[in-house]
C-alpha cells in the first residue's frame, strides 16, 4: 500500500512537471535561442554522448565492486556484473519498477552473494550519490537566482516543507521498524571497512556526478555559438546537480524524467536565460536516454553468448 502511494506521488508529480515543461515550450521564444548546427557542435555533442555512456559503465563498475566476492572469494565476472546493472537500469523508466534491483540480486545470488550484500551495495549507490549530489550542488549553486525562483514562485517553498516533513517522518519510521536489519547492515559496513568504503564511493560517485555534469556543460556549447552570455558555467553546472537530485530522489517517477527538467528551469525562471536552460534541460535528457540505450548494447556485445544469469533465469 506504501509503495503504491509512492508511485502514485511520483507519477502526479512528473505528470505536474512534464505540464509544467510544455507550458513553458508553448511559450519558448526559439529566435532568442542561437543555435549552432555546425560541424564542431555535432562532435561536442558525441563526445557528450560518449562519456554520458561511459559515465553509465562505470557506475557498473562501483555497483559490482561495492557487491564485493561471493562465495569461497569467489570473484563475479565484471562484465558480466556491468551488464546486470545496465540492464536493469532500464527498468527506472517503468514507472514503479523494482525489476532492477530484484534482477541484481537474482543475478549476484548465483555467485553465493549474500542478498545483505546486494542491498548494501545499493544503499551505498543510493546514499553516496545523494551526498555527493548535495555537496557539490551547494558548492557551484547560485543562490542569488535561486532566491529570485523562490520570491517568484514562493508558494511552492510550503510544499517542499511538507514533503519534507513527510520524509523525516518515514525515516524515523523505517528505522524503527527495521532496527534488526539496519543493525545487520552497519556491522556488515564495519567489517568490510566501513570508512575507506564510504571514503572512496563518496569520491567516485562524485566524480561521476561532475561528468554527468560536463555533459551538460559540452551540449550547452554544442547547441550556443561563442557570441553568447552565458548564465555562468560553475552555476549553471550546480543547479543541474540539484535538478539531477530532485529528480533522483522523487520515487516513482520513472528515471526522474518531467522532475529534472522542471527544476533545472525553475531554477532560471527569472533569468534571460530560461529558454536556453530549458532547451539544454531537454537535450541533455535525449542524450542520457541514449547513453542508458547504449551502455546496454556495448555491455551485452561486451559479453555476448549466453551468460550465467541468463541460465539462472531460465532455471
Amino acid at each position: 500500500m506504501r509503495n503504491r502511494a509512492f508511485r502514485t506521488a511520483g507519477i502526479v508529480l512528473m505528470m505536474f512537471s512534464t505540464g509544467f515543461i510544455c507550458y513553458r515550450l508553448a511559450k519558448l521564444d526559439f529566435s532568442s535561442i542561437n543555435i549552432d548546427l555546425s560541424v564542431s557542435s555535432v562532435i561536442l555533442l558525441f563526445l557528450a554522448l560518449i562519456l554520458q555512456t561511459l559515465s553509465v559503465l562505470f557506475l557498473g563498475v562501483l555497483f559490482a565492486r561495492n557487491v564485493g566476492k561471493g562465495a569461497q572469494d569467489r570473484k563475479v565476472p565484471l562484465r558480466e556484473a556491468v551488464l546486470v546493472y545496465c540492464r536493469a537500469n532500464l527498468g527506472k523508466y517503468i514507472p514503479g519498477n523494482v525489476f532492477q534491483y530484484f534482477e541484481r540480486n537474482l543475478f549476484f545470488s548465483a555467485y553465493g552473494i549474500s542478498h545483505l550484500d546486494t542491498v548494501l551495495a545499493s544503499l551505498l549507490e543510493i546514499s553516496a550519490l545523494i551526498l555527493s549530489a548535495v555537496v557539490l550542488s551547494a558548492v557551484f549553486g547560485n543562490f542569488d537566482v535561486i532566491r529570485e525562483a523562490i520570491d517568484t514562485y514562493g508558494y511552492i517553498v510550503p510544499v517542499f516543507c511538507v514533503l519534507a516533513v513527510v520524509f523525516l517522518a518515514l525515516t524515523v519510521y523505517f528505522v524503527r521498524k527495521k532496527k534488526k536489519m539496519l543493525r545487520t547492515i552497519i556491522n556488515r559496513l564495519r567489517e568490510r571497512g566501513a570508512v575507506k568504503l564510504l571514503a572512496f564511493d563518496i569520491a567516485a560517485y562524485a566524480s561521476v556526478l561532475l561528468v554527468m555534469g560536463f555533459v551538460m556543460l559540452i551540449s550547452y556549447f554544442a547547441m550556443t555559438d561563442s557570441t553568447v552570455t552565458d548564465p555562468g558555467l560553475s552555476t549553471l553546472l550546480g543547479a543541474y546537480i540539484a535538478a539531477w537530485l530532485c529528480g533522483f530522489v522523487i520515487i516513482g517517477a520513472p528515471g526522474g524524467i518531467g522532475v529534472r527538467e522542471a527544476v533545472f528551469s525553475l531554477i532560471y525562471i527569472n533569468t534571460p536565460y530560461l529558454d536556453t536552460v530549458l532547451a539544454l534541460s531537454l537535450l541533455v535528457r535525449v542524450i542520457s536516454i541514449i547513453a542508458d540505450i547504449l551502455a546496454y548494447v556495448i555491455s551485452r556485445i561486451s559479453v555476448g553468448g549466453k551468460k550465467k544469469d541468463d541460465k539462472v533465469r531460465d532455471n
